[in-house]
C-alpha cells in the first residue's frame, strides 16, 4: 500500500495540513499519515511554538502570525522534497489559499468538543480559546469528524488514498 499511496501523493498532493481544536486528534492523524509517506516532515504547531514561536501568545494576531511561521517551514521542506504533515489549532483564509496553490491538502478535523470544553480544566475562564472566543474564518477545505478510533483511521487512509 505505501507505493501506490507515494505515487499518489508525488502525483496530486505536496503535503497535508490538519488544523482544529486542541484535543481533536491532529496529532494522531500526523502519526498515523506518516507510516504511509515516505520523506515526510512532521510540522507540528505545539513544536513550532515551542521552539520557534515561543515569542508569541494566544491572540488572533499572535495565531496568525504563527501559521505564517508554519507555512514557511512548509515551503522549505516542500522545496526540499519532503512532504509536510503539519498540525496547527488555527487557520485563516489568507495561509489557507496560499497552501492550497502549493498543492497542500487542508483538512478539518473535528470532534464533539462539548465534553472537552465542560471537563476540561485548561479552558475554564481563558481568553482566545480558538472556537469559544476566537471563531474560524470560513475555509474551504476537507473535514473528517473523529469520533471512533478505527473509522477515524478509514476517513485517514481514504483521503490520502483518494485519486
Amino acid at each position: 500500500m505505501q507505493k501506490s499511496l507515494i505515487k499518489i501523493n508525488k502525483k496530486n498532493k505536496k503535503g497535508i495540513w490538519f488544523f482544529g481544536l486542541s484535543g481533536s486528534g491532529k496529532t494522531f492523524a500526523s502519526k498515523f499519515i506518516k507510516k504511509f509517506i515516505k520523506n515526510h516532515f512532521i510540522i507540528d504547531g505545539d513544536r513550532v511554538r515551542k521552539y520557534i514561536s515561543f515569542d508569541l501568545g494566544y491572540s488572533r494576531k499572535n495565531r496568525e502570525m504563527q501559521i505564517k511561521r508554519v507555512y514557511g517551514m512548509s515551503k522549505l521542506s516542500i522545496q526540499s522534497k519532503l512532504f509536510p504533515i503539519i498540525s496547527t489549532v488555527y487557520m485563516n483564509s489568507t495561509i489557507a489559499k496560499k497552501v492550497k496553490r502549493d498543492g497542500i491538502e487542508i483538512v478539518k478535523i473535528e470532534r464533539n468538543m462539548k465534553k472537552i470544553f465542560k471537563t476540561h480544566k485548561t479552558y475554564k475562564n481563558k481568553k482566545n480559546v480558538v472556537s469559544l472566543d476566537i471563531k474560524y474564518p470560513k475555509i474551504n477545505s476537507k473535514r473528517i469528524f473523529n469520533s471512533q478510533k478505527k473509522l477515524f483511521c478509514s476517513e485517514l487512509k481514504r483521503l490520502i488514498l483518494k485519486k
